[in-house]
């Protein structure tokens, strides 16, 4: 089975990301939220940084540590050893 190009760049970012945070960097990401189209209850949030990866939480005030959980268990490290930025997806009218 042949990885995806997208599959790829994720792969990619989090070697490169575990491998930073190994040597005693903090790297700095960016959780982008946005409600639903459909106006469900419901906030997806998206890791600017790690494609593809995102996930659900029930309201704005569960973004950043739905954030900071889902970038910890993506890169296998801690969730204090980075940085993490909550912005709102702006969307285009």
């Amino acid at each position: 089975m042949t990885e995806s190009p997208s599959d790829a760049r994720l792969r990619a970012a989090i070697d490169a990301d575990q491998r930073r945070i190994a040597t005693g960097d903090r790297p700095l990401y960016h959780a982008v939220w946005a409600t639903t189209p459909d106006g469900a209850p419901i906030v997806d949030v998206m890791i600017r940084e790690l494609p593809i990866v995102h996930l659900f939480v029930p309201d704005h005030a569960g973004v950043s540590d739905g954030a900071r959980l889902l970038i910890a268990r993506t890169l296998a490290v801690d969730p204090t050893s980075f940085d993490v930025v909550v912005e709102e997806a702006s969307i285009a009218t």
